[in-house]
């Protein structure tokens, strides 16, 4: 395929948002092209079959868009149609597992992810999002109802494969059957040579196939194109008798014979694979320095909430008294939970209570919690609504043999009694993570107890004990239980660490079905002052070198790895290419549709902002802080107090040689027509309920702010928090500070939803205030994921020394007059 130039799809108006819009919603929205003026056709309805969205968006292109419907946003094989067609399609079979999927991966290149099966896989959804599912689910139930017996319908799919044509009548019959003696089939080849144009086979009436040439996917300026309106229009004119020019072949074996070979299907947006190369996993490989010998009671393969109540109904009678302390499992698996459980010991539901965590993975949670990404290109801030929580994020999920249980990996960590895809798992989730935040704010002890999976932790004990303490202070004390040890059995405690106990565990204990009650026992009587016979070693070093070696914690239920990537990195997913003409169309497409999707709202400085944001034909909501002079710490003052002294100003004084008066306070300052006061505040107040009623949609927020000053730069992390608990969904803040000498975009590393402008120009100074619509529809760019050229400064302070300095407020608005209340003029 030839590369082609680089060209965007306009889109006319915004679109409309609704909440739990998914992305292919968004693009549902893009404008229909001209329909062509046909009473015989227009009736007809159109259906994609995949293999992508190209059928979808031709549709469009020709005027012909309609309700979604399941296929027309995804990537689907020839076997996956049959798959989710074949039986009943709904909830009786759980949608023949249309929602799930094997892989997760970032795609190269922009602001997305891919959900991947075999059968099919989501470029445009999140599939764990349950708004997403609730517009599925609608989309099935109208696929389902699509009505072929009396009416003709066209079903159009483009095959990713020509492997996949030798299957073509088995696709027509089952559509036939599902839907009707007029269900119809438009097959379409791409990239052809060898045959081009129509053709008919006989024996298959209620078939067309379409070879499509190459040249079909850009437009007679060479830019990417929608490539399947012709091909669509003709079927249209067959199905109702009017005269085509096709070819006639006598079997399908004879349109295959004409077909050039071609797999371009197969390949997937930034260079993935659009589908999982095989129906079942291949088998895992053994983990070096994993012993056979070495091997751990095995949790129930059930859900987390039945290993709750199997090892509650282990507890003796009376549950063990822990007075003022608590007991917190770290893992590395549901082991030390089941412990804790059978021991009767106060346990509520906590985040690493059932799952298996590296070392590594603890530390990064604990250090930077649970929102943090755990690897590039997902996690908080990023466009799922899974991803809010890098908790969540996974590479991989495996069905764990012999049970109803899905193992979902990482390299940090792995989830396998519950299934963090679900909604409802997430939902719980998130009450742990709040409920683990706040350990030991009721002054009491917090015994944190962690099994080690390598024995290579012991070196990094400290560094787990520190982190805890920085979390949640002086009364933390940490039991490190090393498993499978004959050396060395017992407690020890090492020189100037009264806060830790090592315990080496032999491993006949694992004999028990809950096999750390021993040394958790011994760590509560050592916390309550007991005397215990211990060991003690004179640095942490050299609990390391009394330990035997054992890695049993690096694998899981059934012999499953517990992390990706312990054995061998992931599959390079093929050498790198260039974008093909679909890949730049759709990235397109896709760009625009989300770029169309986001609301921007002026928070000043200048009182023209928001105007000029309108004007340029951006999707701007009216804002309380456009038509104002509005300082920073106006702005945040105002957020904080919902509002509640905006109108606390001055009495009003006269703009001299106008008809305007002013009235001010030391946040900000209104200039209205005298004739004009009444409106004004009833506009305003107005532009404040908005506002609120703003704060509760998940509609993405692009907040822009015309810094007055370089010292602004210093609040942009107060101010994009406080943006991010008042308003729901995706929060951009973008800052424009002009006067800066050159033109450049910046952001704060950790911080990437906040970018900052700096202008060669000052509109401020010059009231040009329309200067500042090109850098921000750049940064619109920025925010939709596509590729921008932006330096990253580490911390605020550095993003605050990188502005000119020198740069001051301007004191004086129209008519010379003072803009806010407590400045005074300056003195000759």
């Amino acid at each position: 395929m030839t590369a082609v130039q680089h060209s965007v799809m306009t889109i006319s108006g915004p679109s409309k948002f609704e909440p739990g819009m998914q992305e292919s919603d968004l693009m549902d929205q893009l404008p229909d092209g001209k329909k062509r003026n046909d009473d015989l056709t227009r009736d007809i309805m159109l259906v994609s079959l995949g293999c992508f969205c190209g059928p979808k968006l031709s549709f469009k292109n020709i005027g012909r868009g309609s309700e979604t419907l399941p296929f027309d946003w995804m990537r689907t094989r020839h076997k996956g149609l049959v798959h989710f067609l074949k039986n009943s399609w709904d909830e009786s079979t759980n949608f023949n597992d249309f929602f799930d999927f094997v892989s997760k991966k970032p795609v190269p290149g922009c602001n997305m992810t891919t959900y991947r099966s075999f059968y099919h896989s989501y470029w445009h959804d999140d599939p764990t999002d349950p708004n997403m599912r609730i517009r599925y689910k609608r989309r099935i139930v109208r696929f389902n109802e699509i009505d072929a017996e009396v009416k003709p319908v066209l079903f159009v799919r483009t095959i990713p494969n020509t492997d996949e044509l030798i299957d073509v009548p088995e696709l027509v019959a089952l559509l036939v059957k599902r839907h009707g003696k007029q269900a119809h089939l438009l097959l379409i080849i791409d990239f052809q040579n060898t045959a081009t144009g129509a053709a008919i086979v006989e024996g298959v009436s209620n078939l067309m196939v379409y070879y499509l040439a190459g040249s079909a996917h850009v437009d007679s300026e060479g830019l990417p194109a929608p490539p399947y309106g012709v091909a669509v229009n003709l079927a249209l004119d067959w199905i109702v008798g009017r005269p085509v020019e096709a070819m006639h072949f006598e079997s399908i074996e004879k349109i295959i014979e004409c077909a050039d070979p071609t797999d371009w299907g197969i390949n997937g947006l930034g260079g993935l694979w659009a589908f999982e190369d095989t129906l079942e996993p291949p088998p895992e490989e053994p983990i070096p320095g994993v012993l056979p010998e070495q091997q751990p009671c095995q949790l129930p393969a059930v859900s987390s909430a039945e290993l709750v109540r199997h090892f509650s109904a282990k507890a003796p009678a009376e549950g063990l008294k822990c007075e003022n302390i608590s007991v917190v499992p770290l893992g590395c698996t549901g082991l030390t939970k089941a412990s804790i459980l059978s021991m009767g010991i106060p346990s509520p539901d906590l985040p690493f209570d059932w799952v298996q965590i590296s070392d590594a993975g603890l530390l990064h949670f604990l250090r930077k919690g649970f929102e943090a990404p755990i690897r590039d290109g997902l996690g908080a801030g990023s466009q799922r609504p899974s991803e809010k929580r890098g908790f969540f994020d996974f590479h991989t999920r495996r069905k764990v043999p012999d049970s109803a249980l899905t193992a979902c990996r990482s390299h940090l960590h792995s989830i396998w009694h519950d299934d963090p895809a679900d909604p409802e798992v997430r939902t719980k989730f998130d009450l742990q993570f709040d409920l683990f935040e706040s350990l030991g704010l009721g002054g009491e002890s917090v015994l944190f107890v962690r099994a080690v999976a390598t024995e290579a932790e012991l070196s990094r004990t400290e560094e787990l004990l520190r982190a805890l303490t920085k979390k949640f202070g002086k009364q933390v004390a940490l039991l490190v239980i090393c498993n499978f040890q004959s050396s060395t059995v017992g407690p020890h405690f090492a020189e100037g660490f009264h806060d830790l106990m090592v315990y080496y565990l032999e491993a006949s204990a694992h004999e028990l079905p809950a096999p750390y009650q021993k040394p958790i026992q011994c760590a509560l009587d050592w916390i309550s002052g007991k005397e215990i016979q211990a060991a003690h070693s004179p640095d942490v070093k050299g609990l390391l070198a009394l330990c035997d070696p054992t890695s049993w914690g690096l694998l899981g239920l059934k012999g499953l790895h517990a992390f990706e990537g312990l054995v061998s990195k992931p599959v390079e997913e093929g050498p790198p290419r260039e974008p093909s003409a679909e890949d730049k169309w759709l990235m397109d497409v896709r760009f625009e549709a989300q770029k169309d999707a986001l609301v921007l709202i002026s928070l000043g400085y200048h009182e023209g902002l928001g105007r000029a944001l309108e004007s340029a034909n951006l999707n701007a909501e009216g804002s309380p802080f456009d038509g104002t002079f509005m300082r920073m710490e106006g702005v945040l003052h105002f957020l904080r107090n919902d509002f509640a002294d905006f109108f606390d100003v001055s009495e009003p004084q006269d703009v001299p040689g106008t008809s305007f008066i002013v009235r001010r306070s030391s946040h900000h300052s209104f200039w209205n027509n005298k004739a004009d006061i009444d409106s004004s505040r009833q506009d305003v107040e107005d532009r404040i309920k908005s506002l609120r009623l703003l704060a509760r949609n998940d509609q993405p927020k692009v907040f822009v702010r015309a810094a007055a000053t370089a010292e602004e730069l210093s609040l942009l992390g107060e101010l994009h928090a406080e943006l991010c608990r008042r308003f729901s969904g995706q929060v951009f803040l973008l800052v424009l500070l002009g006067g800066q000498g050159q033109n450049r975009t910046v952001s704060v590393e950790g911080h990437y939803n906040i970018i900052i402008q700096f202008l060669a120009d000052d509109p401020i100074s010059t009231g040009k205030v329309h200067s500042y619509v090109a850098p921000v529809k750049q940064s619109l760019d920025y925010v939709v994921g596509k590729d921008v050229k932006a330096a990253v400064v580490p911390d605020f302070e550095a993003l605050k020394n990188l502005a000119v300095p020198g740069t001051t407020v301007p004191i004086y608005g129209p008519g010379g007059l003072l803009i806010f209340d407590d400045l005074a003029a300056p003195t000759s």
